[in-house]
């Protein structure tokens, strides 16, 4: 597994617990801590699909 793939699944995973931090400060009715969480889960997610495009098109087998 290359090291951009291992960070591929990191960042996932930190954008789900941003997911779980934002409903989490909804239900306590933090309403400013949910919003910096909610928007830094989009933008996480936003990069998510950016690495996820150059993963997909740099990791190809090389044909020999």
């Amino acid at each position: 597994m290359s090291l951009s793939k291992v960070i591929f699944v990191v960042s996932i995973m930190a954008s789900f617990l941003m997911l779980v931090a934002s409903v989490i400060a909804f239900v306590i009715h933090d309403i400013g801590y949910f919003w910096i969480m909610f928007a830094l889960m989009v933008v996480s997610i936003l990069q998510n699909i950016s690495v996820y495009k150059h993963i997909s098109t740099s990791d190809e087998p090389v044909k020999g």
